[in-house]
């Protein structure tokens, strides 16, 4: 009865806010039997209960209630911020035959991604899982999300990919965006796809009034994947990075901006032009001056940091790529070496019941 008791505390004390056998789960067959699909996939669903105290008990306002999706035999991808400094961590499954909670072991995580690797030591066996699509997701496709939303334990809504190409609080990390139904505690659960595939991870919601307004972000299996094959190698996730701070130029106001941010900037040396100036000194490649223009890379023009991003993420951590930057009025290239970009781990998620970013009520 505690146990029970506990689980139930734990369902409708959630405070994060940020959304939100021996086979391969992948049903291909019966493509429109939705009650099949959900049947299969539900049983690779889990719910994980949190707190930031060692007993939960004793504070419930602490405690949150995410939910976390089996991807192999014993690795469980979730949230990182479901995990992030929780001194307590139990998991349930969906199992008839089995209502014992266990205990879990963080073994990677990705903060710039939101995700995090568990896998649980004491539970033998291969599990249910489910297969990350290697499929490329378009807009229209039915969507279904399961999950833990608002303490209602295996929940599940289903709409459509609304967009295929957001991104959460990152460019390197894209996303989609789904009418699917995504409130707090849909945390960490998968978005499948009608062949009961990850397409992706839940992990926030967009609204006003913190609650569903058919405005679902997810990060994309694509990013999962890659995400989750680093963090099983390693345990990290490390991107890559140029290395210096920058501020978008492609319009006179933005120049103007950036003049009165920096009184110090020589105005004949900053151009009217689209590219990303280099404006602060506080970390620069080599090779890189305060003041440059980046207006290429290895011959591709970026004009924001959007497409900055989409062309350094193409390469790996000491890579080395050609910079076409204005200088002093002339163009010039230079090649750097790329760096481990550093996430800002303790600023992403310093607020803890908005760890993504996503508007507060």
């Amino acid at each position: 009865m505690k146990r029970l008791r506990l689980l139930g505390l734990m369902c409708f004390s959630i405070f994060v806010i940020s959304c939100a056998t021996n086979s391969n789960i992948s049903i291909q067959e019966n493509n429109n039997d939705l009650p099949s699909i959900i049947d299969r996939a539900k049983k690779s669903i889990v719910y994980i209960m949190a707190s930031s105290i060692e007993n939960p008990e004793i504070n419930p306002a602490l405690n949150s209630a995410c939910s976390g999706v089996v991807v192999e035999s014993q690795h469980i991808i979730t949230n990182f911020h479901c995990v992030y400094k929780m001194k307590y961590l139990k998991i349930f499954f969906w199992d008839n035959q089995d209502w014992e909670e266990y205990d879990l072991e963080v073994v990677g995580e990705d903060p710039l991604a939101d995700l995090a690797l568990l896998r649980v030591p004491d539970k033998k066996g291969i599990l249910p899982h489910l297969k990350i699509s290697d499929e490329t997701v378009k807009e229209g496709e039915d969507v279904i999300a399961i999950g833990h939303p608002m303490g209602m334990a295996w929940s599940i809504t289903k709409g459509i990919v609304s967009n295929t190409d957001r991104y959460a609080r990152h460019p390197f990390i894209k996303a989609l965006q789904t009418d699917a139904a995504i409130n707090q505690g849909n945390s960490g659960g998968p978005l499948l796809n009608m062949k009961g595939e990850v397409i992706g991870i839940n992990t926030l919601l967009i609204s006003k009034a913190g609650q569903n307004a058919g405005l679902g972000i997810s990060v994309r299996g694509d990013v999962v994947k890659k995400s989750y094959e680093s963090m099983l190698e390693t345990g990290i996730v490390d991107r890559p990075a140029i290395g210096v701070m920058i501020s978008q130029l492609g319009s006179e106001s933005q120049r103007k901006a950036i003049l009165k941010e920096y009184p110090k900037a020589d105005e004949r040396f900053i151009p009217n032009t689209f590219g990303l100036l280099v404006s602060e000194d506080k970390k620069i490649a080599e090779g890189v001056k305060l003041w440059d223009t980046i207006v290429a890379i290895n011959g591709n023009l970026v004009n924001n940091g959007v497409d900055l991003s989409d062309e350094v993420i193409k390469h790996e951590v000491g890579d080395t790529i050609t910079l076409t930057i204005i200088r002093k009025k002339k163009y010039i290239k230079v090649d750097i070496e790329l760096q481990v970009y550093e996430v800002p781990v303790e600023l992403m998620y310093k607020d803890r019941n908005n760890p993504m970013g996503a508007p507060k009520t």
